[in-house]
Parts: structure tokens; C-alpha cells; sequence
């Protein structure tokens, strides 16, 4: 049931004083707030993890058990930065782990865990829930009783823009359970489905693709998906058949919080207000221009009267304006770039550098990158704090060479290596099979990853005399460990197994590609190896999403650019595995630059940030909506501390930069 929360108690000195930091006078507010009903709306830097870090300390100070504290977050590194926020702040590391911090995802699969009964098959990506889109598309098509048949647009089998459209359309109508609060509860038509604004066909394969994934069993999913145990309790809630009692549900939870409130959608906001029923003491913090998940449906209106106006509670509103992550000069680029207000209470100061590159040359970005390391690191300061934040994976390829020439340990966040991408690791194969020199790959986890990116690419059936009882997934197995453990016998592997076990056009492909790389040299070679092989259709044939399948020919253009430097494909296989021994070593001797998707650090700081390939069509990103690539783009420079380093284009430079700098 809902209840009425009172308003405000009297005020009180704070019991929990916390190392390593002064509180200033907005986190003492919210820190003894006396309202049961907390909303803060923070800056970028302003401290807001470390705010409701204060206030769970604050309660475990004043008696509240640390197990009847919940807190929520959206996503792991949210999850991550809060408990190293308890850490920080003095709270010892035993009761650190008493406290309650889940993912929405993860509270709610603990909830349904109790009633699904048994463990419900997780399928984590785009390419494990493909075969189940497909059958929920080949169902829309045999169904005799559509009635507005000339309606539909069937795809045709491999075409992975439906499957994107369609896991877009999924993830968003669960984010917003639109079809679940929605009134209308009569057939799907055309008409209603375009009131909706979405794609009939789209949206009669999802009703087909849930019955699918449900299998006809309520409490019992065939299969979740990505953040389907957040849709599924929401939809336990929202139809009234939560159990009363259920011992996964936190009956003895005292105080409940929210952290990162801009990645809030509808099904999490359905759990936050079944949560809310009992008479809990809630703070949620949040930065509206940090909405970066709108196609999940996040939506900066659950930092607005969202609660007051669906659980009946008075919302208390407090704000956190300074930012203690970097100096005034920061701050006031920030109120020119979003266009709000923006103060700071930094004790450091906050260098803000833009330099111009070019396409190649010393003056090329990766290279202006790397000359800014190296300064770092002659003031030997630390690797670890330098943060390098790319808008698309397929920068990082000419990046990561650039860092190891000049013997640069890094790591990478959001995305692998491009050594360890799919497609890499398949012209590595090719060039080993070329050069018969897989014995030189010395990482018996990498040759594992080689042979499976060719069963992953090229849909090789192994064939065993004598194993016929063995399924294909058995048989792959068995042929990976024994190419792995044995690298010389690679070309074996290739001609008695890829070659016979593929389509035959696919067949002449490969062969040919071998052959270019065995008898041609010159610059030029691996972009002929990448055309022969039609990568794009390969790409397409694995990659569900359009973005990744550009994502693969932006690596393979970078790998090209990278293999004309060297006289021989046998040279440049060579050199690809030296460079990854070379990135193991440097790891292993120390910590290195972060190398990352923007999107991957919201969260996090660092000392020194750099954001490279500043340019026209990569970011702002033309695939992205203009608000999100603003707010990625407010996310990216809002993680340093001490250095921001912009790289704009010379001739085609990012809008956003004369934006932030007003110049």
C-alpha cells in the first residue's frame, strides 16, 4: 500500500565523520536530512557517490544494521564506484560488505530466482538471442490468422538490420513497459502500433518473441535476456501478483537508495515504488544531462515529481552544484556547454588543452596523444591516471600501435584489445596459415580465440569420422583444444576442416585470400586480403547490429593502414604477435593508460582525461541522437581532474569543442 511520509524533523549534527575528505555544506544537508524522501540532483564531479556514500554511513553510525540498507544502481561500475565510495570515506570493510548494493538487474533476478524455481538460462548478447528472434519472426509469418497480412514486411533470413531493429524495439519497450501500462488492451493493429510509434511488423514479433522466451510457463522463462529479470519483476508488480510473502523480497530493508537516478527507466521506477510501499527512508541522486540510456527507455523524468505524483511521498530537493573533481575553468566550460549552473569546490587546478591534428604524419592524433603521455610520465605520475576516452572502438587500433612503439602499458575499458577482436584474430589465422607460422602465436589462449573466430565467422560444420554421436558444439570443442595444443597443425585444420566444412563460395574466399597473402607484397595486401574475403559479408552474416558490423570494417581499415609498414604479410603476422607480447609484458610490469569507450567510465575520474578524433561524423556520432552524444560528450570531460586534452581535426573539427570552449 502507499503511505504518507512526514515532512521534516528537527535538524542534527552529523555522527559520522569520514577520512580523507571535508563535507561541505550541501553533503552535510543531505548527509543528516531528516525527510524521508530525498531527491538530489548533482553536477558532474559534485560528489554524488561519495554523498550517498556519507548518508549509508551516517545511518550505520546512528544504528541502522548495514544489511537493512539497500542501494541500486543501473549498471556494474556504478555498483563498483559506490562501494569503493564507502571504502574511501573510512567505513570499514567489513561493514562495507554488509550493505546491500545491487544492479536493478541483479536485485530483481534474486527476487525471481525464489519463484522461477529453477535457473533460468541467461543469454547475454545480440548473437545468443538471434536464433530466437528468427523463430519469432518465422511464427509472425506462418500465423493463417494475421488479419492485416499486406501490412507485414517479412525480412528475409540474414538480414541482421531486422534483428537490430527489432532487439532496439525490445529493450525499448521494456524499458518503458509500454505495452504494459498501456490502456488499450485490445489486439495489436497497425493503427495502433504506428499511435505508438513503432513498426507493425516489429511489434507483432515481439509479442510472438515473448511468448517464445516465456514458453507458456508464467513464473518460468524459457531464457532472460539483458535486463529482462528487471521487465519480469516489473511486470509481477505492475499486474498486482508479487507474492505477499516471498523470502527474497527485503522486508527488513530501513533506508533505500538510488544512485546514478539518470539511468532510471519505467520497469526500474515499478520495482523503486513497489519498494517505497513500506515506510522506508529513500535518497536517490542523479545529473538529468547524464542521460546516456534513452533507448532502454531511461528518462530524467524519474529525477522529477515522478515518486510524489505515483507513491504519494513528498519529494525533499537538494542540490549539489560544486564539483570537487575539477577547478572553476572546467566548471564554467561545463555552464557553456550544457547551459546550467556549474560551480567548484576543488582545491586543484584543472588545465583545459586543445590541440589540432592531422590525418597522418608527426602532427596525427594518435601521435600528439602518445607526446602527451610521455610528458606524464616523465613527471612520473601515474599511468592509471591517465584516461584516454574514444567515441568508437575501432579508434583504439592505430592508437593501441602508436602506445606500444613507444613502450606504453595500457588496458583496456568497454571494449578488447584489437588484437583480441573477432575479425582481427580471423586475419591472424589467415596470415598464420599463410606464413605456416601459428607455432610463433605463444598464447595457447589466443590460438584458442583464432580457431574459434574461424568456426565464428565462416560456419564451420567439423566433420569426425567415428564422433558422429558428438554434437557440432562437441566437436568444435574437441578440434579448438587440439589446434590450440598443437599450433603446426593449423594448415591441417584449415584445408580438412574450414575449407570442406563451409559454403563452397565461401570456400574460393578463403583460398584466395591465403593465396594473396602467400604470393603478393606492398602495402596494399591486407586491404586486398579484407576484399577478397568480402569481410562485409562476413561481418554481416555474425553481427546483429549495423554499428558493430562498421565497427568491424573501421578495425580492419586501421589493421590495413597498420600492415603497410612492413615488406611481407609473414612480417606483418610476425609483428601483430610481438605485439601482443609485448602488451602482456608491459601489463604485467605495470599499470597502464586507460583506454576507453566513453560510455564505459561514467562514474569515474582521472587525473589526466584525453578525447581523441575529435571530428566531424565521429563525435558527435551520426548514429547517435544529438541530446545523447551532447551528454556523452558532457560525461567525457567531466572526468578529469587535473588535465582535460582535447584533439579536434584540423579542418573538420568536433562542434562540441568551440562549444565547451567558447572559442
Amino acid at each position: 500500500m502507499s503511505v504518507s511520509v512526514a515532512t521534516q524533523r528537527g535538524p542534527q549534527a552529523a555522527r559520522f565523520v569520514p577520512r580523507n575528505i571535508t563535507p561541505t555544506e550541501e553533503q552535510l544537508a543531505i548527509q543528516n536530512a531528516t525527510e524521508d524522501t530525498v531527491l538530489v540532483q548533482a553536477n558532474a564531479g559534485a560528489a554524488k557517490t561519495t554523498t550517498l556514500a556519507l548518508r549509508m554511513a551516517e545511518s550505520w553510525t546512528r544504528g541502522v544494521h548495514p544489511a537493512q540498507c539497500l542501494a541500486l544502481t543501473y549498471t556494474d561500475e556504478a555498483r563498483e564506484a559506490l562501494r569503493a565510495a564507502l571504502a574511501k570515506i573510512g567505513v570499514p570493510a567489513a561493514v562495507v560488505r554488509q550493505f546491500g548494493v545491487e544492479t536493478f538487474e541483479s536485485f530483481a533476478r534474486s527476487v525471481l530466482r525464489e519463484l522461477d524455481g529453477a535457473a533460468v538460462p541467461l543469454k547475454a548478447d545480440a548473437e545468443a538471442l538471434k536464433s530466437s528472434v528468427w523463430e519469432a519472426i518465422d511464427a509472425v509469418a506462418d500465423n493463417e490468422d494475421e488479419r492485416w497480412r499486406d501490412e507485414l514486411v517479412i525480412p528475409s533470413m540474414g538480414d541482421n538490420g531486422t534483428i537490430e531493429a527489432f532487439l532496439r524495439v525490445d529493450r525499448n519497450l521494456k524499458g518503458r513497459m509500454l505495452l504494459d501500462l498501456d490502456e488499450d488492451d485490445g489486439p495489436t493493429t497497425p493503427e495502433h502500433a504506428a499511435s505508438l510509434g513503432y513498426d507493425y511488423t516489429l511489434m507483432r514479433v515481439f509479442k510472438a518473441y515473448e511468448r517464445i522466451r516465456r514458453g507458456g510457463h508464467a513464473d518460468h522463462p524459457v531464457f532472460r535476456g539483458p535486463f529482462d529479470a528487471t521487465y519480469d519483476l516489473a511486470r509481477l508488480i505492475l499486474a498486482k501478483e508479487l507474492p505477499a510473502r516471498l523470502d527474497a523480497w527485503p522486508t527488513g530493508v530501513k533506508m533505500l537508495m538510488v544512485d546514478e537516478m539518470h539511468d532510471m527507466n519505467q520497469a526500474m521506477h515499478l520495482i523503486l515504488a513497489k519498494l517505497l510501499d513500506a515506510k522506508r527512508f529513500f535518497c536517490g541522486v542523479g545529473d538529468v544531462d547524464q542521460v546516456i540510456y534513452s533507448a532502454a527507455g531511461a528518462d530524467a523524468r524519474f529525477l522529477g515529481d515522478e515518486l510524489e505524483r505515483t507513491g504519494n511521498r513528498r519529494i525533499k530537493r537538494y542540490t549539489l552544484s560544486a564539483s570537487f573533481r575539477y577547478d572553476a575553468s572546467l566548471a564554467k566550460a561545463v555552464t557553456r556547454f550544457k547551459a546550467k549552473r556549474c560551480t567548484s569546490a576543488s582545491t586543484h587546478g584543472t588545465v583545459i588543452g586543445t590541440r589540432a591534428y592531422d590525418d597522418g604524419g608527426e602532427m596525427s592524433c594518435e601521435s600528439l596523444v602518445v607526446g602527451e603521455i610521455r610528458k606524464w610520465k616523465t613527471a612520473r605520475r601515474k599511468l592509471s591516471g591517465f584516461a584516454v576516452l574514444l567515441r568508437h572502438p575501432h579508434q583504439s587500433v592505430a592508437l593501441e600501435n602508436a602506445l606500444l612503439a613507444a613502450d606504453i602499458a595500457y588496458t583496456t575499458r568497454g571494449f578488447d584489445s584489437y588484437l583480441m577482436r573477432p575479425e582481427i584474430l580471423l586475419i591472424r589465422g589467415l596470415l598464420a596459415v599463410a606464413a605456416d607460422r601459428f607455432t610463433s602465436v605463444d598464447d595457447d589462449r589466443t590460438r584458442r580465440r583464432v580457431v574459434e573466430a574461424f568456426a565464428f565467422f565462416c560456419n564451420v560444420r567439423i566433420a569426425a569420422a567415428g564422433q558422429e554421436h558428438l554434437t557440432q558444439h562437441e566437436l568444435l570443442e574437441l578440434a579448438v583444444s587440439a589446434v590450440a595444443d598443437n599450433p603446426v597443425i593449423l594448415a591441417d585444420f584449415f584445408r580438412n576442416q574450414v575449407l570442406r566444412g563451409v559454403d563452397p563460395a565461401l570456400a574460393r574466399r578463403l583460398t584466395a585470400a591465403v593465396h594473396i597473402a602467400r604470393t603478393e607484397t606492398g602495402p596494399d595486401l591486407l586491404a586486398k586480403v579484407v576484399e577478397v574475403l568480402r569481410m562485409d559479408l562476413l561481418a554481416a552474416g555474425v553481427f546483429v547490429e549495423e554499428a558493430r558490423r562498421e565497427e568491424v570494417m573501421g578495425n580492419l581499415r586501421g589493421l590495413a593502414q597498420s600492415a603497410a609498414r612492413f615488406a611481407t604479410p609473414a612480417d606483418f603476422f610476425q609483428s601483430l604477435n610481438d605485439a601482443e607480447a609485448k602488451q602482456r609484458s608491459l601489463r604485467a610490469a605495470s599499470s597502464g593508460v586507460v583506454v576507453a569507450d566513453v560510455a564505459s567510465v561514467k562514474g569515474l575520474e582521472f587525473d589526466h582525461v584525453a578525447m581523441p578524433y575529435l571530428r566531424q561524423g565521429e563525435f558527435p556520432g551520426a548514429r547517435g541522437t544529438s541530446l545523447e552524444e551532447e551528454n556523452l560528450f558532457y560525461v567525457g570531460m567531466t572526468r578529469a581532474r587535473e588535465v582535460l586534452s582535447l584533439y579536434a581535426h584540423r579542418t573538420q573539427p568536433s562542434p562540441f569543442v568551440a562549444r565547451m570552449t567558447g572559442k
